[in-house]
């Protein structure tokens, strides 16, 4: 992503800046209200890091001054405030906040929230546009089959299982038995695995016998050789580097109840949409989940990416 980051205060730039070029971002700077509307206009960023104030200015004239010197450019203000300051809920240009002082997480976890809000957005106009297809067609065939940029490969070991790399798979049970199960049906000489967890890393690994299998412990607090499992921005950020890295990625989430649980149910599926929707790699998710806290909604969700593994398979 283009980010910009204003905010009068260098030190504060640069640690911005050095959090968000660790992540492959493109990233500018400016220091007044004038030098952020210019390049604005030049950079045309994705989003703008705002302090609340610049200098003695208040940061809000940046907006004010870009609706009024670029009209149609679509811009998305990501507030950097003092934690007794109230951010304002009636601008749509802003797009979430964050509150000095700040940990690196805070700044990656909202730019993760704005990216999971563009792609629902997109994802909801994707669908308007799929469901006026399918009343045109008058069928309603694949409706939760998964839509993806690459097409599917099958490969004739998992085949005979039912399975078909590139697809991905939703198991309905409320602890993690029938996932594992399926994970076991990939070698790891031609995939590379990826776990999801709240159990304990070595666990995991002595579970499969796999060396080589990257585990993702998550705990409440984040404790050493975990990640904190509120934390979803770096979650999506650590699981979109592995699928980036590997050849034949499988992605598996063992207990994504767990994650509902410390993050609710929105943001949570939004997370698990945008990972498997950001990607135009072939790979395949896997998520095991309770199914009696869903709403029919939320089920819906989650098989419009997936098809389901196990008892309710055809």
């Amino acid at each position: 992503m283009k980010i910009l980051i204003v905010d009068d205060n260098v030190a504060v730039q640069e640690i911005i800046r050095d959090i968000l070029v660790e992540r492959d971002h493109n990233v500018r700077l400016a220091s007044t209200v004038d030098e952020a509307v210019e390049k604005i206009k030049s950079f045309e960023p994705d989003v703008v890091m705002l302090d609340s104030w610049v200098g003695d200015e208040d940061g809000m004239h940046v907006i004010s001054r870009t609706r009024e010197e670029v009209p149609n450019f679509d811009l998305k203000v990501i507030l950097i405030k003092s934690s007794g300051e109230l951010a304002p809920t009636d601008n749509p240009n802003i797009k979430g906040w964050v509150d000095k002082p700040f940990k690196s997480s805070d700044i990656i976890d909202a730019i993760a929230a704005l990216k999971v809000a563009e792609a629902e957005a997109v994802h909801a106009e994707e669908a308007r546009k799929k469901s006026r297809r399918r009343t045109k067609q008058k069928s309603f065939a694949g409706l939760f089959s998964r839509t993806r940029n690459v097409s599917p490969e099958p490969v004739q070991d998992l085949s005979v299982n039912g399975i078909v790399f590139g697809s991905s798979y939703l198991i309905f049970e409320p602890e993690p038995e029938k996932v594992y199960e399926f994970v076991s049906m990939f070698d790891p000489a031609k995939y590379s695995l990826m776990i999801i967890t709240s159990d304990r890393a070595k666990a995991i690994k002595e579970r499969f016998s796999y060396d080589d299998m990257d585990v993702l412990p998550l705990t409440s607090g984040g404790r050493s050789g975990s990640m904190g499992i509120q934390s979803l921005g770096s979650m999506m950020a650590r699981i979109s580097k592995f699928i980036g890295e590997k050849e034949r990625p499988v992605v598996v989430f063992d207990t994504f109840g767990d994650i509902i649980d410390a993050n609710g149910m929105n943001l949570s599926l939004l997370m698990l949409q945008q990972l498997m929707t950001g990607t135009t790699k072939t790979c395949t998710f896997v998520v095991s989940v309770d199914e009696a806290p869903l709403t029919d909604k939320d089920r819906g969700i989650l098989l419009h990416n997936m098809q389901i593994y196990g008892k309710e398979r055809i």
